[in-house]
């Protein structure tokens, strides 16, 4: 509970020191009028993503344990710490255009003043809550996981990349800025560091604090130190959505036969991320292509051997969870609502290939010396590559020039031949031979539902 009165305390200053109550007249860039209210308010926009990602980190506590176990599943030996570097990128690029003479949206002083307030709130968020929280890293090796400090200096000074250079020259500096805060973000989970809640909150504090950097650098400089006075709103959208789009979400498996009988081994419910990014011809239609996986933890509670000598020598089984990886290509769809709302849809065609996995025994204290292991991979299941398709809808809110948010539902179907392998024997150097027991089809669909943060390459 102290974490979330913490979290929310953040939120709250950022709301009370950015909004306004007394509404105004602001003009957007094709001269419409709107009202400043709350809902259209700089309070809402900055803090819109930020407290998405806080929530998301809260939201994926009950699953941080799956996720960890699909890294140790497909790199458990991941040892590159590029990440320790990778967070100062977006910073050392701001520094360097600037000294090559590139301008960006403030001076230097004034730019480095808001750094510095940004900063000092960021630190002083994340070692208050990492140091009262004190959650276990997934290494085990210390007490102060929650929330990553690397993410959240990573996308601090992404953020500050953005707000200097993407939003004053050219998107493309956000783009990068944020996709090397998302590869570090990445990498403090295939490193063993951080669970994913970890990573999620920290991405929200260090973009929040950022903006009320900027917020509190603002209230002092006034309109001084700025090489352009800016529009901050979004604007409404009559060029071509074109996009990149990071996404992550829930996925439930819809069929159950991965055996003759479906109650012994069937996938639950996990979880889906991707890539995916279009090009518009016009404001209604684009070509693209998506890249996404699945992984699903099993359950097989009912599953039973027919040889008896299992039950002699293990004292339980479980089963590696199922990964699918799609690779899709097709045309998307867009259609601008009012106050820059937009449906979205998309269909697509591809691969679907699924990463093998394993039932593995848990063999008897009495018996490890014999097998030389602890664990013995008993069965052995791979999907073959086969043709899959997809479809999607979603409804996406832009809320500033180049970056929107999207609620989504998509559909994967794929018809996978499954080659079943069972141990035949050990051999001795301790690697283990199999034998092919035969083929099964599985039609494998799967709904996901989740959220997308989207960049505009307009």
């Amino acid at each position: 509970m102290k974490i979330a009165y913490i979290l929310i305390l953040f939120t709250l200053m950022n709301l009370c020191i950015t909004f306004k109550p007394k509404a105004q007249q602001i003009e957007v860039l094709d001269s419409t009028i709107i009202k400043n209210t709350f809902w259209n308010s700089k309070a809402l926009r900055i803090s819109t993503i930020p407290v998405i990602l806080i929530a998301a980190g809260g939201g994926t506590w009950g699953i941080r344990k799956y996720v960890r176990a699909f890294r140790n599943r497909y790199l458990p030996t991941f040892r590159y710490h590029y990440d320790d570097y990778l967070q100062y990128a977006p910073v050392a690029a701001v520094l360097g255009l600037n000294a090559a003479g590139v301008k960006g949206k403030h001076k230097m002083g004034r730019a480095l003043v808001s750094y510095a307030f940004s900063a000092a709130i960021m630190a002083s968020v994340v070692n208050t809550v990492k140091y009262t929280a004190r959650v276990e890293r997934p290494d085990g090796s210390t007490r102060n996981s929650f929330p990553s400090g690397h993410t959240a200096n990573s996308f601090m000074n992404a953020t500050f990349l953005h707000k200097e250079y993407g939003q004053f020259q050219s998107p493309l500096y956000s783009i990068g800025a944020f996709t090397a805060a998302t590869a570090t973000a990445v990498g403090r989970e295939l490193n063993n560091r951080h669970w994913i809640s970890d990573v999620l909150a920290g991405a929200g504090i260090g973009i929040l604090s950022t903006e009320l950097g900027y917020v509190v650098a603002d209230k002092i400089f006034k309109d001084h130190g700025e090489h352009i006075k800016l529009r901050h709103n979004p604007i409404p959208v009559t060029l071509h959505p074109s996009f990149l789009e990071l996404r992550l979400a829930y996925a439930k498996g819809l069929s159950r036969d991965l055996t003759e009988k479906t109650e012994d081994l069937f996938a639950k419910s996990g979880f889906n991320f991707g890539l995916e990014g279009a090009y518009f011809f016009s404001r209604y239609i684009g070509l693209g292509g998506e890249f996404a996986f699945s992984s699903f933890p099993m359950n097989d509670d009912n599953l039973s051997f027919n040889d008896s000598g299992v039950a002699l020598v293990s004292d339980g089984h479980y089963t590696q969870p199922m990964g699918i990886r799609y690779i899709h290509a097709g045309p998307y769809f867009s259609f601008p609502l009012s106050q820059n709302w937009f449906i979205t849809g998309k269909l697509g065609a591809g691969t679907a290939s699924g990463a093998k996995g394993e039932i593995i025994l848990r063999i008897k204290e009495n018996y490890q010396e014999l097998f030389r292991t602890n664990e013995l991979p008993y069965y052995r299941y791979k999907p073959q590559s086969a043709f899959s398709w997809s479809a999607g809808f979603g409804v996406q809110k832009q809320i500033k020039r180049n970056i929107g948010i999207k609620a989504f539902v998509s559909y994967f179907n794929s018809d996978n031949d499954f080659s079943m392998d069972i141990i035949d024997q050990i051999n001795p150097d301790g690697t283990y031979a199999f034998k092919n027991v035969g083929s099964e089809k599985v039609r494998f669909d799967n709904i996901t539902l989740g959220l997308g943060l989207t960049a505009f390459l307009w």
